[in-house]
């Protein structure tokens, strides 16, 4: 039997994780802590080390340390919640392109739940939507590559690209025990954020598809034209409305609030910070509705409890997403990035939105996806005419 003997690890391999602990030691250091670090931590960090110095010493090929610590570190967020997510140099700048500008894709929200990745909201006129994809379809392959374990950010890396390049999708509907294959061809992404228009007796209608630097703004331009009319009521339509800007959300919220009213707050391990009704928001008095469904997420959902909570109007639909959480971007060295969630939202009266979403006052009950397209079959067919008609 053959045994090889151990080789001495190559230690400047292993330099970023001597750092590693170096930066413990100085954080407990500098913040008045005791100077010896968790003890839990050294243990932990000691396995690290010696996990590393095997696989330098025993595994065939020769990986670079860099590839491991930040293996070791994607692999330490998985264990957090599905948005906190690692950014190399290469991906950190990609994504502040990507969240710069138009790019190529498929159009829809995505998120975790019950750990498998789930449409949250397709946007409207987009290729998801034209493909049928609706809030809830559960995405199980990209590409003939399965989506269990993979990060929201690793998905919505598979589906960009080039505008005009296909990406196939093995998607569940939500209610179907078998998958269908979807192929959808990217394209540029460009969201209009605000839809408008007066219904019969008077009724002002506003949709809002998402919430975006200037949809407070295009809202109130809205508003200054409804004005001119003599309106008796609003309906505000968020359903599948993926969310967007905490500030734009604010400012909406801010139209049916008196100034100073709690709009939400967060919480986490730093102090609550109370989010308030703009004093220079245009206040507007029409009786309100507000309609939302299980594809209104995030920004959607403050805005609704938010109106909900104080009484303000009356929400009609399906209870909301659930997806409330608050993530911050850290820079790291060398051009690298660590996005961590850290706090969660609640409506003004207390309720933690994140993963329970919003129970509308009036919950309509919707056909099944089933019965609609069956409906639309009867429809396409004439069946429905033909039926009225006898």
């Amino acid at each position: 039997m053959l045994s090889a003997k151990p080789s001495k690890p190559n230690f400047l391999r292993l330099l970023p994780l001597i750092m590693i602990w170096h930066s413990f030691f100085f954080v407990f250091t500098a913040t008045g802590a005791e100077v010896s670090p968790d003890d839990e931590i050294l243990e932990n960090i000691s396995l690290l080390a010696e996990v590393l110095a095997r696989i330098e010493q025993e595994h065939l090929e020769n990986p670079k340390p860099k590839d491991l610590m930040e293996g070791a570190i994607r692999g330490m967020l998985r264990t957090l919640d599905p948005y906190s997510q690692f950014f190399d140099r290469k991906s950190f700048t990609a994504f502040r392109t990507e969240t710069g500008g138009t790019y190529g894709g498929l159009g829809m929200e995505i998120g975790i739940r019950r750990n498998r990745l789930t449409v949250i909201s397709p946007f409207k006129g987009t290729p998801a939507d034209e493909a049928g994809l609706k809030a809830g379809d559960i995405i199980s392959q990209i590409d003939n590559e399965s989506t269990i374990n993979i990060t929201v950010h690793n998905a919505a890396e598979k589906m960009r690209g080039e505008p005009g390049t296909p990406v196939t999708l093995t998607v569940f509907h939500e209610g179907e025990t078998e998958p269908i294959e979807v192929k959808i061809v990217r394209d540029v992404i460009r969201i209009r954020s605000v839809e408008s228009k007066i219904l019969k007796s008077n009724i002002a209608y506003i949709r809002i598809n998402q919430f975006r630097k200037t949809t407070a703004a295009d809202v109130n331009q809205v508003f200054d034209e409804f004005d001119q009319k003599n309106l008796r009521g609003l309906i505000l339509d968020l359903r599948s409305n993926p969310g967007g800007l905490l500030s734009s959300a604010v400012e909406i919220a801010s139209n049916f609030l008196e100034p100073d009213q709690l709009v939400v707050y967060t919480k986490g391990k730093r102090p609550r910070r109370d989010h308030l009704a703009l004093k220079e928001a245009k206040k507007k008095n029409y009786p309100l509705i507000v309609l939302v469904n299980e594809g209104s997420a995030s920004a959607s959902e403050i805005v609704a409890a938010a109106i909900k909570d104080h009484g303000r109007g009356l929400l009609m639909g399906q209870r909301t997403f659930g997806k409330a959480s608050v993530q911050q971007l850290f820079p790291l060295s060398g051009g690298a990035a660590v996005k961590l969630t850290i706090a969660h939202y609640y409506s003004p009266n207390g309720i933690d939105i994140h993963k329970a979403g919003i129970t509308p006052d009036l919950e309509e009950t919707w056909f099944s996806r089933s019965e609609r397209r069956m409906l639309l079959k009867l429809r396409d067919h004439q069946k429905i005419d033909d039926f009225i008609a006898e």
